[in-house]
């Protein structure tokens, strides 16, 4: 199967960030303010600084975008420092749309393990019809508590990871070539 190796990563990962999102809530969305909002502000100040220091190199519009861009990311970082709980009613839009978008793939998996003749393709049905409702829930119920929810995208992630992890090494075995 092609791409197994980045599919079974991205599934790992899944797993670890659910363990983290699911144990770990206040520290990982503070923790993560503060390091998206110290390296975007890092990085709007480096390059406001270095066309300040080449503004002489000739470079015309391409300096000045670049300028734009610095100044853009040095607000943003400063936003994600100063008003981290914006940001993170932002989060769970963001993170329960990707869900959606991989419980999509996930059922093309298990339409494809039941185009193979698989018996068990309804099992994959099943977990991305699942992954499919907590994509749902994140986007449309958000809970009354940011952590709560952190944790409920933590066990989505978990399950996500699981499931993920179970279609591909399920369609691998059954699409295995015998000359392997």
């Amino acid at each position: 199967m092609k791409g197994k190796n980045s599919l079974l990563i991205a599934s790992v990962v899944y797993l670890i960030l659910g363990l983290i999102l699911l144990f770990f809530p206040g520290l990982t969305t503070s923790l993560f303010c503060t390091a998206v909002g110290a390296l975007l502000l890092l990085y709007g100040a480096v390059t406001i600084i270095s066309f300040f220091v080449h503004r002489d190199g000739g470079r015309g519009f391409s300096l000045q975008a670049e300028l734009i861009l610095g100044v853009i990311s040095a607000i943003v970082g400063i936003f994600f420092l100063t008003r981290p709980s914006v940001i993170l009613s932002i989060l769970p839009v963001i993170l329960g749309l990707y869900i959606l978008i991989d419980a999509l793939v996930n059922l093309k998996r298990g339409l494809d393990l039941r185009a193979c003749g698989y018996a068990g393709w309804t099992t994959a049905l099943i977990l991305s019809l699942v992954s499919l409702v907590l994509g749902a829930i994140i986007l449309w119920n958000p809970f009354a508590t940011q952590l709560l929810l952190v944790r409920v995208i933590g066990a989505a992630f978990l399950y996500q990871g699981g499931s993920d992890l179970w279609a591909i090494l399920t369609l691998n075995q059954y699409t295995r070539d015998p000359r392997d």
